[in-house]
């Protein structure tokens, strides 16, 4: 009698689903994918990966979904009742999984996301392009910049520019143990934000002419990343220091109140090298990471040698190297293997403009670029 019970439910979602939107390609390209990012942004990047080569959190890592068959991803602990579903993935049993997970396939744990029709179907087509099951052109909200109504900002609110574009945002976050974390943020005429936070991205466009949108990801902590869209026009009384506004990112969380203030010009720099003490500091102290692995938390002494390797106590090994244009080399990466629970290597690079002020007992969130968020603290001197 359950099962079938399950199999009208799941039919009936499914006949709802369809006749929503019609889930044919064409309409898929036409799907409002910034809409949809805001959707998985909200919902499911608190435990679900989109890129190559990015571990797992809660959810398995979701690359090419559209390419392969529930519950088959490698290196994945699923539920028996996915393991035993042979169905390939496509846009409709995505979609009717994401409404009713328990109805579509009976016995996995996943929650369902309330979300409506229309917003399913936003972000099926915005998962289709970020995990790279499709070829279509690029989701907008990873392209730059280049025109319409982006371009037309500038002119059309030039208070709402200047205010972005010539000042530094600043955030603050609350954090579990009722500290708080801040970062400040740089939006920039070519449609990218950056900022003074290791790893940190983001995007701005603008989704009609009215709704300024803009994407932050690799915060360090939680919550990682968000969407916002907001009227764009300039703040009233603008005081420089001072807080303007709260407001929460995450649907269904709204006790969790993102404070936003703002820093006249932009004080911190944005390019240049790193501080002339910096690799003097790095070479003679430790970088201790408390990295983020499978619900645990790893601890890795690192130390930066001057040969270019990275050794540590824990056994842990890696290397680093610089790069840049023009013969600048700005950038720093390196990569630490070995780690506890990790398969394969963990990965960085970030701006060597960062590390302008060294000190022993500077501390800061990140995340590798496979996923696995981390803390990171100097410390003094060299332990083997």
């Amino acid at each position: 009698m359950y099962k079938l019970v399950g199999r009208i439910a799941a039919y009936l979602l499914l006949v709802t689903v369809a006749h929503a939107q019609e889930y044919t390609e064409a309409n898929l390209k036409e799907a409002d994918v910034l809409a949809g990012e805001q959707t998985w942004q909200q919902n499911c990047a608190f435990c679900h990966t989109t890129g190559k080569g990015q571990a797992g959190m809660a959810g398995p890592n979701l690359y090419q979904l559209f390419k392969r068959k529930v519950g088959t991803h490698e290196g994945f602990d699923y539920s028996e009742a996915l393991q035993a579903d042979q169905r390939q993935w496509s846009p409709v049993l995505f979609a009717q999984y994401v409404q009713s997970p328990g109805s579509t396939i009976p016995g996995n744990v996943m929650p369902a996301v309330n979300v409506s029709a229309q917003q399913v179907f936003d972000l099926t087509a915005y998962v289709m392009r970020a995990t790279g099951s499709v070829d279509w052109d690029a989701p907008a909200a990873a392209t730059s910049a280049t025109g319409g109504l982006d371009a037309e900002l500038a002119t059309s609110e030039p208070e709402f520019w200047a205010q972005y574009m010539e000042n530094t945002v600043k955030f603050t976050l609350p954090r579990d143990n009722g500290e708080t974390y801040s970062f400040v943020a740089y939006f920039n005429p070519d449609g990218t934000i950056t900022g003074n936070n290791r790893g940190l991205t983001g995007i701005w466009r603008m989704r009609d002419k009215r709704n300024f949108c803009y994407s932050i990801e690799r915060v360090g902590v939680h919550p990682y990343e968000w969407m916002r869209c907001l009227q764009p026009k300039a703040s009233k009384n603008l005081v420089f220091g001072e807080i303007i506004e709260r407001f929460a990112p995450v649907k269904g969380y709204e006790d969790l109140q993102i404070e936003m203030s703002w820093l006249e010009g932009r004080p911190y720099p944005l390019e240049g090298d790193a501080h002339p003490d910096y690799w003097t500091f790095l070479f003679g102290n430790t970088s201790r990471y408390e990295i983020k692995v499978d619900g645990k938390v790893e601890i890795v002494d690192a130390h930066f040698n001057k040969d270019k390797t990275i050794t540590s106590p824990q056994g842990v090994r890696g290397e680093w190297y610089t790069k840049g244009a023009n013969g600048k080399e700005d950038t720093m990466c390196y990569y630490i293997d070995g780690v506890p629970g990790v398969d394969g290597k963990l990965t960085e690079c970030f701006a060597l403009v960062l590390m302008f002020n060294p000190r022993v007992g500077a501390r800061w969130p990140s995340r590798f670029d496979q996923g696995n968020s981390y803390w990171a603290e100097i410390m003094e001197g060299r332990e083997n």
